[in-house]
């Protein structure tokens, strides 16, 4: 029996037409969508638009003939995703309005729940992060006010933040965040804790590489293709981001305990290139290199930022780092230069309690 997997892979290695043929074997009708879904975008990639419409037209045209209202709704939010992914946005958002309509005729709230999140899902990578946050927390509220057995209840509300972790695993760093603080929050309250621990570190490598956190980036630095997620930055990025991402790769190297982040730390720096720095990109140069253990190059960066608190704490980092290392003389000799005063005596305290010592400097 073809299967959504088998069409995928021909897809995927460009056998367009015998996929096109198989498709009409897959026994359910929304996995037919899905895989007409793939087929235009694989068609889109490869420059072969004059396809598409057809392709469109098909799957609608099966979407159309479903009888289910939730397979309708599924089937046409698939068909709105792949739509945005084109950039035919009205189309996409008549189709999305059409999946909508068909899930508002659902009875069953679990059910109802189980498909809003479907539809969420769909959206979110569809680039429509803030509607499918909204429709993720409408998902919630239908299932949690199910009057149904428990055990239920918690099995849609489960489903949800699975679609909520996968949602975020596709998307950049900073979009993917809030998918997965809300995937956690269902996991944790709800004690599946493998899932939460899963999630819980996927949301620390977002913070980690928040500047060049792409998919296939993460991707590469969760499974240890530490030299591959290299590898996409600098294939990727130029100038400052490519510093960046391969100072927060490093980052992320020593969180795992992985001693070669040293190693990449000086590379990023033989072959800077041409460097248009901002505040914003001095800043975070400077506390990266900070929490790296590279503190003379991190007062380097800290000397150039202009923002008087900015620096202030830029130095009070460095200095609470030379203080770790026990290198009180120098940690108390910075902390004098910290232009905030309220900073600066902050970090004089700070220091005396970490040092021992006693008195004023």
């Amino acid at each position: 029996m073809t299967t959504l997997e088998d069409i995928r892979l021909l897809v995927e290695r460009g056998f367009y037409e015998e996929a096109l043929e198989k498709i009409t074997e897959l026994p359910r009708s929304v996995d037919q969508v899905e895989a007409l879904g793939y087929l235009a975008l694989a068609l889109s990639e490869g420059g072969e638009v004059d396809w598409i419409p057809e392709v469109i037209s098909d799957s609608t045209y099966i979407a159309d003939r479903i009888k289910d209202p939730a397979e309708r709704a599924i089937a046409y939010a698939i068909i709105g995703s792949t739509l945005s992914i084109l950039e035919y946005g009205e189309d996409s958002v008549e189709m999305f309005s059409r999946a909508l309509d068909q899930a508002e005729r659902i009875k069953e709230p679990v059910e109802k729940g189980r498909v809003l999140s479907r539809l969420a899902y769909r959206l979110a990578i569809s680039g429509h992060s803030d509607t499918a946050i909204e429709l993720f927390n409408t998902a919630f509220d239908t299932m949690i006010g199910a009057e149904v057995k428990y055990t239920e209840k918690v099995d849609g509300i489960i489903g949800m933040g699975e679609l909520m972790e996968k949602a975020g695993d596709v998307l950049p760093a900073r979009k993917a965040m809030r998918f997965y603080t809300m995937a956690f929050d269902i996991f944790d309250k709800l004690h599946v804790n493998q899932r939460a621990a899963i999630v819980e570190k996927k949301m620390e490598l977002c913070r980690t590489v928040m500047d060049v956190g792409l998919p296939e980036v993460r991707t590469a630095l969760l499974e240890g293709r530490n030299h591959y997620a290299l590898a996409l930055i600098e294939r990727k990025y130029r100038g400052v981001m490519r510093l960046l991402g391969e100072l927060e790769v490093a980052m992320w190297m020593k969180r795992v305990n992985d001693r070669e982040y040293l190693d990449v730390v000086e590379r990023a720096f033989e072959k800077p290139g041409e460097l248009r720095l901002t505040e914003s990109s001095i800043q975070r140069i400077a506390a990266i290199l900070t929490r790296l253990g590279s503190l003379n190059r991190a007062l380097e960066f800290t000397s150039m930022i202009t923002d008087a608190r900015q620096k202030s704490e830029a130095l009070k980092a460095i200095a609470l780092e030379l203080a770790k290392r026990r290198e009180f003389e120098e940690a108390f000799e910075l902390a004098k230069d910290i232009p905030d005063e309220g900073i600066r005596d902050e970090t004089i305290t700070e220091l005396t309690a970490m040092s021992g010592a006693r008195g004023e400097v």
